[in-house]
């Protein structure tokens, strides 16, 4: 892998000023797992012309370790995915998984330090996330770390002010990938004006260099946030962004990030619209704009769920601009057959557009699996999928087509 220098330096730095007495204090707690499963596939490299059926072995050990006390907390795994392609459709795989997140607070609860490190294996196409239902298609592994010190200062009438620095660097293997660097200055008040009303302004300022170009983006907004119950609320944040590339590009945004969230007692409905740049392995700079609506409801044996989206990946710093429109519609469900025994079904359907490439308009996948539970440390389950990529909604010639079956034990401490 490629070293990250700095992210460690800073952190290696950082720790001493933080965990002096905070393991003595905290409680550890170790949890190993692994997963063995074996898949089949009637179209591993979902190809319109060619399907290549096979049969996959895999071997998914995991280790956790997780640490909390003396203000000090932290979760950290890994583990690795070993494939084994019984038809030979290409070479065995190793997949290594690794995850850092851990926080620090010095006594007084005013200088803070957060810590975070990923790596695994994301789609290329952020628009469409296809790591669950393909292990080798359209992905690419990347390692995304983060360190963020920051300072939180108690002002007088009930306000706070968080200023702080972040550090993120993020790397991409075994595919396609636009490497970064990014440092991030910011500036959060906040205030509650009653119980549950809160008020709120944010400046910040980011530098983000990459082997594409380096932009500099200014962020600033305002807004006010109501909690009236545990499940119920509403926020709304309004401001503007402004984006400088140093080719010569240049944008000026307005920004927003408002919802609302409404627990009706047999049903609890969330909506709402946001603005947020999105880490994309294709570009420098990637601004999603999305409108979302959820409706989710808790029964004696079960829940329920409807996703409606509609996303916008409009693509800064390429050489050719690319923006993608995607609409998503998805309802699963979970149903009890018995304390043991599990039923899931889930059904979806997302249409893509885009001004550059050549993707399926249509992309439907429909599930059906069932969780056994052996005893209080194994589960076996099995799941079937199909997974269609269509020109037209109503006909699959000359698209793609998969069948999937998954069966797997898996066994934690």
């Amino acid at each position: 892998m490629k070293p990250s220098p700095l992210t460690t330096l800073l952190a290696a730095a950082a720790l001493p000023l933080f965990a002096q007495g905070a393991a003595c204090a905290a409680e550890f707690r170790f949890t190993p797992s692994i997963v063995i499963g074996e898949e089949y596939n009637d179209n591993l490299f979902q190809s319109s012309t060619r399907p290549v059926t096979e049969y996959v072995t895999r071997v998914q050990p995991n280790l956790a370790l997780n640490a909390k006390g003396g203000g000090f907390n932290a979760d950290l795994s890994y583990g690795f995915d070993y494939r084994y392609f019984a038809k030979n459709s290409r070479a065995d795989q190793f997949d290594h998984r690794a995850a850092l997140v851990a926080g620090f607070g010095a006594p007084g609860d005013f200088l803070h330090l957060d810590l975070s490190d990923t790596y695994s294996r994301v789609s290329a196409n952020v628009a469409r996330d296809v790591t669950s239902e393909s292990l080798v298609v359209n992905q690419t592994l990347q390692n995304s770390a983060l360190v963020s010190p920051y300072l939180t200062w108690r002002l007088p009438g009930a306000s706070t002010l968080t200023t702080g620095y972040r550090y993120r660097d993020v790397r991409y293997w075994s595919g396609s990938g636009v490497d970064k660097t990014e440092h991030d200055g910011y500036a959060l008040w906040s205030r509650e004006l009653t119980a549950g009303l809160v008020l709120k302004a944010s400046y910040s300022y980011a530098r983000i260099a990459s082997e594409l170009d380096t932009l500099t983006r200014h962020e600033a907004y305002a807004g006010l946030r109501y909690d009236w119950s545990a499940a119920s609320f509403v926020y709304g944040n309004l401001g503007y962004d402004w984006q400088r590339i140093d080719n010569g590009r240049n944008r000026n945004d307005p920004f927003w990030d408002a919802g609302v969230s409404r627990d009706f007692g047999f049903l609890t409905a969330t909506a709402g619209t946001r603005v947020q740049y999105t880490e994309d392995p294709q570009t420098i700079s990637t601004r999603n704009v999305n409108h979302y609506l959820t409706l989710s409801r808790v029964f004696s044996r079960g829940t329920a769920s409807f996703n409606a989206s509609y996303g916008k990946y409009d693509k800064d710093g390429v050489a050719v601009r690319d923006v993608q429109h995607k609409v998503l519609l998805a309802l699963n469900g979970r149903y009890e057959l018995r304390p043991d025994l599990g039923l899931n079904l889930g059904v979806s359907g997302d249409r893509l557009s885009r001004t550059v490439g050549s993707d399926f308009p249509y992309h439907l996948n429909a599930g059906a699996g069932v969780d056994y539970t052996l005893g209080s440390h194994a589960v076996l389950g099995a799941n079937y999928s199909y997974i269609s990529y269509r020109s037209d909604l109503g006909s699959s010639r000359g698209g793609i087509d998969v069948n999937r079956v998954i069966v797997e034990l898996r066994l934690s401490r």
